[in-house]
């Protein structure tokens, strides 16, 4: 049974392959949280409990045009089945048009949002600002610019694997970064090293050193992939400053990394025995940084970026 005194959460977002599953997770431990999330790319919500799975009248499957006017019909219809909430939080905020965010601004005693991609690679993100009481974001510049709360991604699966089948992993969707990662992979092979480097697209496609995969990984397979990793290879995109998931990632798993991402040496949790920085148009990677050993962070440092830590910045059960 509900708690009458309950605080009211309501996340909407893309489901991301599992990874805002976490937040809901995170929430659900606190007693006096009732969190239910709706996903703007699945059919219905996922609630707490099954006194509200009746409530769910939703069956129809959609497509991934998230633009589609039937999408902001859901969403207001699945959010008027709910009493008033005492905070909205949604990712990718962007997706939905003005007229579906007033709809939820009003449904809500507080309205929250989290960009977790840049305003540079999402510029409607920059229009739909005052919708909200606040922003967070990962992104230091657009957090400078627009006055955000900076927030960074989070830890939400830890492990210690001290024996990795292979020295590098890389799992991504084919983009412009591919040739840098084919580039990499080069490397690797040239040196004799081990790496396991999946590229995703929908269909096969010409590839010389790494595999291309035509089915995505869920974020379990992900994670039981990095588990049987050394260094965790990591190429930011060249619109964002914020630190990806794969580092997040990499730091749970106690992983060593290799990245693109220059601002990272600013955090700290940055041990250079740990990440390598590297210049993506002089890849150079010493012997001694992939044979010498994982340091381990101290856990008042690692505490600070875990999910747990993460919900109560935002939410303050």
């Amino acid at each position: 049974m509900n708690n009458r005194n309950s605080q009211k959460v309501l996340i909407v977002a893309p489901f991301a392959f599992g990874y805002t599953a976490h937040i809901k997770n995170a929430l659900d431990k606190f007693a006096n949280i009732e969190a239910n999330i709706l996903y703007l790319d699945k059919p219905s919500f996922e609630y707490r409990n099954n006194f509200h799975k009746a409530r769910n009248f939703i069956s129809k499957i959609f497509g991934k045009n998230l633009k589609k006017t039937f999408v902001f019909d859901r969403v207001k219809k699945d959010v008027s089945a709910l009493a008033k909430q005492n905070i909205i939080f949604v990712i990718r905020p962007d997706l939905l048009n003005d007229d579906t965010l007033k709809f939820l601004k009003n449904k809500t005693e507080k309205f929250i949002a989290y960009y977790y991609d840049s305003t540079r690679r999402f510029p409607r993100k920059v229009d739909i600002i005052p919708f909200f009481d606040t922003i967070y974001s990962y992104d230091k510049l657009d957090v400078n610019t627009y006055s955000f709360e900076f927030l960074t991604n989070y830890i939400f699966d830890e492990s210690k694997n001290k024996s990795p089948k292979y020295l590098f992993f890389n799992i991504s969707t084919n983009d412009y970064r591919f040739p840098l990662i084919e580039t990499l992979a080069g490397y690797f092979k040239r040196k004799n090293w081990s790496y396991n480097i999946q590229v995703y697209n929908g269909s096969d496609m010409p590839a010389e050193h790494v595999k291309i995969i035509t089915t995505q990984k869920s974020i379990t397979e992900v994670s039981e992939l990095i588990k049987a990793s050394k260094i965790i290879v990591e190429i930011q995109r060249t619109e964002q400053v914020g630190l990806s998931f794969r580092i997040f990632e990499a730091l749970g798993h106690r992983k060593k990394l290799i990245t693109t991402n220059k601002d990272i040496v600013n955090y700290d949790f940055y041990s250079p025995q740990n990440i390598l920085v590297v210049d993506e148009h002089d890849i150079k990677i010493p012997d001694e940084f992939v044979n010498s050993p994982y340091v381990e962070i101290e856990d008042s440092i690692l505490t600070k970026y875990k999910i747990e830590h993460w919900v109560k910045a935002i939410f303050n059960p």
